[in-house]
């Protein structure tokens, strides 16, 4: 969800994530070897079996499937080495050989498993991602925009904030839906660019979604429906101007929004954002329009338009 704090830069991101990696490996390794000193001094080879497998273990917190690969092979040879290298004629010769078959036993089913658990991770990882995540615009999906939205107005309510939704639809989208193949490659063009362009224009803060074929969402937090309205009408002039000379000269966007009242829940509001849209419409499109506006009962609301400029 939203945070109304400012992200770090993705360089040092990256950069403190990196050096996280690069300590865990050293912190596995010294692990791995300290394992191997123990088992050169336990002659049944009982520290080869278990403490190897937690090694294992440990590189599930690791991205890929390499890694724990390279455990596996560095534990299988240090399990053998220890056999060779361990004061074993103190023990049964038979004794010695059961223990590291049973430690190569555990070390083999740890792997195992914890490939198994990153196959079904990366599995789930891409199932979520096709579910909240459209593969077109890589937009939030309709499902996401379902469930978020519910949580901010709770939020809002809980916190006595602001809250608009603006919705974007395209005008006259539906006349270039056909089947021919050119015609749908530029359907695509027309909604990545107007997902781009809003991507663009809003605050970290507020969340974007393609929640049609040629419709956008944006959830305004703390924001009042006239700082909305200012917001998203820059943008429809943006888009208009910006497509004149360019890339299509009837590319316009009709916007319709509202803002959250005492009493509304999910449906509500974005019924009532919907009929401004509609109205902007018929209107004539290429406008903005919202309904009439509701306040909560003379509550002091501040805005919080301040954390990066909307419009380029």
């Amino acid at each position: 969800m939203p945070t109304l704090f400012v992200a770090k830069p993705a360089h040092l991101k990256s950069l403190q994530n990196e050096y996280a990696v690069a300590i865990y490996w050293i912190l596995l390794c010294s692990t791995t070897l300290c394992i191997f000193l123990l088992d050169l001094n336990t002659p049944f080879g009982i520290a080869a079996g278990t403490p190897y497998a937690l090694v294992i273990f440990g590189s599930l917190w690791l991205k890929g499937n390499h890694s724990t690969y390279i455990f596996f092979l560095i534990s299988t040879l240090l399990t053998i080495a220890g056999f060779f290298l361990s004061p074993s004629q103190i023990a049964l010769i038979d004794v010695v050989l059961t223990n590291r078959f049973l430690a190569l036993l555990v070390i083999a089913c740890t792997a195992f498993m914890v490939l198994k658990i990153k196959k079904v991770s990366q599995e789930y990882t891409t199932v979520r991602t096709d579910l909240y995540i459209d593969s077109l615009t890589h937009c939030k999906t309709d499902r996401a925009f379902v469930l978020e939205l519910n949580a901010e107005i709770k939020r809002s309510k809980r916190y006595n904030h602001n809250l608009s939704l603006a919705i974007f639809d395209i005008d006259h989208f539906t006349q270039l839906v056909n089947s021919d193949k050119a015609d749908r490659h530029y359907r695509n063009l027309l909604i990545k660019r107007l997902s781009k362009e809003i991507s663009k224009s809003i605050r970290n803060s507020d969340q974007l979604y393609r929640i049609r074929s040629d419709r956008c969402a944006v959830i305004f937090v703390e924001t009042d429906i006239h700082e909305a309205k200012e917001v998203s009408n820059a943008l429809r002039e943006k888009i208009f101007r910006t497509n004149q000379s360019g890339f299509h000269p009837g590319f316009t966007v009709s916007i319709g929004i509202a803002t959250l009242d005492i009493d509304d829940n999910r449906r509500r509001l974005y019924k009532r954002a919907e009929q401004a849209l509609i109205k902007a419409k018929e209107n004539g499109r290429n406008q903005v329009s919202t309904l009439p506006e509701t306040r909560r009962n003379s509550r002091s609301l501040t805005p919080a338009i301040l954390l990066r400029s909307r419009t380029s």
